[in-house]
């Protein structure tokens, strides 16, 4: 009879009348609108019920209705645009894996443990009983760069020094009418001989955060998502910049890290982990070795050109320079 009859087929689930378009099938056979609207299930789920299982699945969510009428949204942690957010609710120890007032709301037992962690390795991880947050090295980390960054800034600064003296040379010849055409211009040494826009290619320090969750719950059984780290401004690299960046996102997974606590756990005691202590302790000699080794001939010209360039401070050149001579 075609998509305009009244011949409505009938929800398998519960009778109501079922959309003749896109409708949600389970077997086969098309769900009404009210039915699929209570679908929340990690991808691929759904796909593989069977009508016995999606009757089991509506009674485990209509169980949980009473819990999502209560929740109410006291924190939030976004992953980025368009990447999702926890939903939480402190006051009645609530977890949503999602922004849409459809999801399931999680109680304590639903949830197993988290972790928090840096390029796979953990900084915060939570469980009834424990609560543990890793100190980070990442100060360590940037001091490591340092050199490098402080080489590509006086790199860059020459660069821009030589295009502007070039520029202002072009002006000049422009206005004394010795323009020439495009063609010979590519030929002039001062084209030819162009100084090359330095590259910055340093690593980030930290490539990505990642927020897992192990579930307790019928059906939702892991939750995990990505988030972005801090870069460097190309431009303008800095550690002390790029340090800020890092300790405001890594404030906010503490605090969320708290938060899941508070929900899983209210009573336990944070306890922090320097893992990286005991290896700083035994590489302290080696690390300083690269430094004493460093050439005064090569490094001092060099750091000179840093002072003048405004990149470091007259009293950080001249504690490098005391560095280097070993006095």
């Amino acid at each position: 009879m075609g998509l305009f009859t009244n011949n409505k087929k009938l929800c398998p689930i519960c009778g109501s009348p079922t959309p003749r378009l896109l409708a949600s099938a389970v077997e086969g056979q098309n769900l009404c609108k009210e039915c699929a609207a209570k679908i929340d299930l990690p991808d691929g789920v759904f796909n593989s019920m069977t009508l016995d299982d999606f009757r089991e699945y509506i009674k485990c969510y209509d169980a949980n209705k009473p819990l999502r009428d209560s929740f109410t949204e006291t924190y939030r942690y976004d992953f980025g645009f368009f990447k999702g957010s926890l939903l939480l609710d402190m006051d009645h120890q609530l977890l949503r894996l999602g922004v849409v007032d459809t999801a399931f709301a999680l109680e304590p037992s639903d949830i197993k443990s988290f972790r928090i962690l840096e390029d796979g390795e953990v900084l915060y991880e939570g469980e009834k009983g424990n609560f543990r947050s890793y100190k980070s090295n990442i100060k360590e980390r940037l001091d490591e760069l340092k050199p490098r960054i402080d080489e590509y800034r006086m790199l860059r600064h020459q660069y821009e020094m030589m295009e502007e003296m070039r520029r202002n040379m072009e002006d000049s010849r422009r206005d004394d009418n010795f323009r020439r055409d495009d063609n010979f211009r590519r030929d002039d040494p001062d084209y030819r001989d162009r100084m090359t826009e330095p590259d910055f290619n340093i690593p980030n320090p930290v490539e990505k955060f990642a927020v897992e969750i192990t579930l307790e719950h019928p059906y939702w059984k892991n939750f995990y998502k990505e988030t972005g780290a801090p870069k460097f401004n190309s431009d303008q690299p800095s550690t002390i910049d790029y340090l800020d960046d890092y300790t405001q996102k890594t404030e906010g997974l503490h605090a969320l890290a708290q938060n899941l606590m508070q929900i899983i756990d209210p009573q336990v005691q944070e306890q922090v982990i320097d893992p990286h202590a005991a290896t700083q302790s035994t590489q302290s000699a080696p690390q300083a070795a690269p430094v004493q080794a460093e050439d005064p001939t090569v490094a001092l010209p060099k750091y000179k050109a840093l002072l003048d360039a405004g990149v470091i401070t007259a009293e950080e050149f001249e504690a490098k320079k005391k560095q280097l001579l070993g006095l």
